[in-house]
């Protein structure tokens, strides 16, 4: 049966009729075929769309150093823009699919950081680079590390052979013939191929810089001893025969000037990066700041700084550093441009950089549990511990008062942890009081945080910082503030993300089965595709509810729309544009569930594949992947959610553990509700209309 039941009612009725109709995933011939066709840009205009062949996920991981982690995205919108083309993304898993989607006519340019090989060049054309990456070996620490190419003899080496890694070592061993390849399976990512290395099965791997970066953090015994290629061409794929369409792609791409990103350091002011065409945003992994939902980066920081990068044609790149302690000193060793991350302006800072206008105005409150009613002011802090971190303006505060109060102790915390867990500690009680701003209370508040404001202590101004010596860019974000701040967007952004409540209002009726058999006034339209795509009618039901309570005009706080939730961007990328209407917004979300489902192992047990899709469905595929990989590593089982993956979710809201995960901070703890919800009110469902089944058959 898909989910387990917990009603004491007969179920082997139930667990066939489930185990019929979802046990098996949906298979290539029950989704809408895509229309096939080949040809030149003239046939592209003829249809009007620029089919761009994409891997399935926008980010790939956190970008803590600025490298181009959505460029593959960013490029096909750039360009579709460019040639006047609506834009159709096509998902693809690996190499081998992309090629047989371009060849076969189902997508027209291929967008998926590839390098160029003399292989892949027999079977297509190829842009002019965009980007240049070197490669590396990795292996397992030990003491004896291969150091030079010589030193790589009577090595088992793994890698993909469809890779770029494939030809590389093919080139070595023309040098170290005693080289051995081993060609693993072609759908294994590189985290597999470590994998490989750790279970014995090949002493080394090869990865992109850019990539091993990605992981690194989470694979302490594995070591990059030896770069064994510098500078390979990563391009787009196009069909040989599409001359037009690869001049104007070429054009495009030289006039972006898309060059080498990693370890960059420069001060340039604006001029420098227009010339660039590139804003470095140094920020924070955070739920105020900037963080990845479903897939996509979304902010309150990010938003308003891709704005102004927006307006002024720059490609904005993220840079996270360890602490908050680090954010000016990055921005003046030219790591960054603009540090954005609801920073309070004071004196000592004002020192170490240049501030804007002030942004955003906010009150320094004291905050405290719900229930604490002892605390109105200054004197009632006497006795207590207040905790923050000391590069924090609190810390600040906190002294200018602390000698007139008797007994206040200030504990110091990592600079690393964010406010927001402290927040956390405050609720759970494991920190007495905090300070923090209202803005960012309010945003936990949204959240369903047991906290208050027990007084605010004095109104801060939160400003953006740049270098001293880069006036041009502080002109132009101050004069973005002047108009901007007060105006449409940033009213909307600042209802986004410290006014909207997180989760949508209870329904007055929480179960809506009646004799017939009904459950929502949806019924028939989610028959209709739960059948189309091989899911059960009474899962996606029960999702439904949770995701909209049954509201057609439910809209969240991210802009996530409908009764099934689809954000726009995702709506669109499946082929749907009216997500108001509800035929096409349940469409959009059994289709997007169907997908997720199959991007799991298929032998995962389809069950727990739909428990993991769900997820994900929730909080975004990455997450997930992140709480997998946490769950293998403290031996709990990767491929079951219930006290497996979900203990492990939970897990990622701490920093020890987000810090080190590949897509970043995220509020695990919602996915956990989310799937245990709809698990229950499947169940739920299940049992009753079992009871209606048996006491009025004739009715159903």
């Amino acid at each position: 049966m898909l989910f387990r039941t917990r009603t004491l009612l007969p179920i082997g009725l139930i667990a066939l009729s489930t185990f019929v109709q979802c046990s098996q995933p949906a298979t290539p011939a029950t989704l809408p075929p895509l229309p096939k066709y080949t040809g030149d840009l003239p046939v592209l205009q003829s249809h009007g769309k620029l089919r761009v062949i994409v891997p399935p996920e926008p980010l790939d991981h956190m970008p803590k150093q600025a490298e181009p982690v959505t460029i593959d995205y960013d490029l096909a919108r750039g360009l579709a823009k460019e040639l006047n083309l609506e834009l159709m993304l096509v998902k693809a898993e690996n190499y081998a699919q992309m090629v047989r989607k371009l060849l076969e006519g189902e997508g027209d340019i291929v967008a998926a950081s590839l390098t160029v090989t003399s292989a892949r060049q027999e079977q297509a054309a190829f842009s002019v680079p965009y980007l240049y990456v070197d490669e590396y070996l990795i292996t397992a620490a030990s003491d004896s590390l291969p150091t030079t190419i010589e030193d790589l003899a009577g090595m088992k080496i793994g890698v993909r052979r469809s890779s770029s890694h494939y030809e590389t070592l093919l080139g070595i061993q023309q040098k170290v013939q005693s080289l051995q390849i081993h060609a693993t399976p072609e759908q294994l990512g590189l985290e597999h191929l470590l994998d490989g290395i750790v279970r014995g099965e090949y002493q080394a791997t090869i990865s992109d810089e850019h990539l091993w970066r990605a992981v690194a953090s989470y694979y302490d015994n594995m070591v990059t001893p030896l770069r064994v290629a510098e500078n390979r061409p990563i391009a787009l794929m196009m069909r040989p025969d599409d001359v037009q369409l690869k001049t104007k792609v070429d054009e495009y791409l030289l006039a972006q000037q898309f060059t080498r990103q990693s370890q960059q350091t420069f001060i340039d002011d604006l001029p420098g990066l227009k010339e660039r065409r590139r804003l470095r945003l140094i920020t924070r992994n955070n739920a105020l700041t900037y963080f990845i939902h479903r897939g996509r980066q979304v902010g309150f920081e990010y938003e308003l700084i891709k704005e102004f990068a927006d307006r002024h044609d720059l490609r904005l790149d993220i840079v996270i550093p360890e602490s908050h302690a680090d954010l000016l000193a990055y921005l003046n060793e030219g790591k960054g441009d603009v540090v954005a991350a609801a920073m309070t302006i004071t004196e000592e800072r004002r020192a170490q950089a240049a501030f804007t206008l002030p942004y955003n105005e906010v009150g320094e409150l004291v905050v405290v549990r719900a229930e604490e009613d002892s605390i109105a002011s200054l004197q009632d802090l006497a006795g207590r511990t207040v905790h923050v971190r000391q590069s924090s303006s609190f810390y600040t505060t906190l002294l200018a008062f602390a000698h007139s109060i008797e007994g206040l102790q200030i504990a110091s915390l990592p600079d690393s942890i964010e406010t927001e867990d402290i927040l956390a500690g405050v609720e759970e009680g494991r920190y007495d009081i905090t300070l923090c701003d209202s803005n960012l209370l309010d945003v936990e508040l949204a959240y369903g945080r047991q906290l208050k404001a027990a007084f605010s202590i004095k109104p801060t101004a939160l400003g953006w910082a740049v270098r001293k010596d880069n006036p041009a860019l502080l002109a132009a974000l101050n004069q973005y503030v002047k108009e901007e701040k007060g105006g449409l967007f940033f009213n909307m952004m600042k209802k986004r993300y410290f006014k909207n409540k997180r989760t949508i209002a209870k329904a007055k009726d929480s179960l809506r089965v009646d004799l017939s058999g009904r459950l929502s006034p949806y019924d028939e339209l989610v028959k209709k595709y739960a059948r189309q795509y091989g899911q059960d009618w009474r899962l996606i039901t029960a999702q439904m509810y949770q995701e909209s309570k049954f509201d057609p005009q439910a809209t969240s706080w991210v802009g996530a729309r409908g009764l099934m939730q689809i954000m726009p961007v995702t709506g669109h990328e499946l082929g749907f544009t009216n997500l108001d209407d509800p035929e096409e917004n349940i469409h959009a979300g059994v289709k997007y569930m169907s997908q997720l489902v199959n991007r799991f192992d298929a032998n995962i047990p389809i069950e727990e594949r739909t428990r993991l899709a769900l997820a994900a469905y929730n909080v975004g595929y990455g997450h997930v992947l992140d709480a997998r990989r946490l769950a293998r590593e403290n031996g709990w089982n990767p491929d079951k959610w219930f006290g497996h993956v979900e203990r492990a979710m939970r897990l990622l809201a701490k920093p020890a553990y987000h810090e080190r995960a590949r897509y970043g901070f995220c509020r695990c703890g919602q996915p956990v509700h989310y799937v245990g919800n709809i698990q229950n009110m499947y169940d739920a469902y299940v049992g009753m209309l079992t009871m209606v089944r048996e006491s009025a058959p004739e009715r159903l």
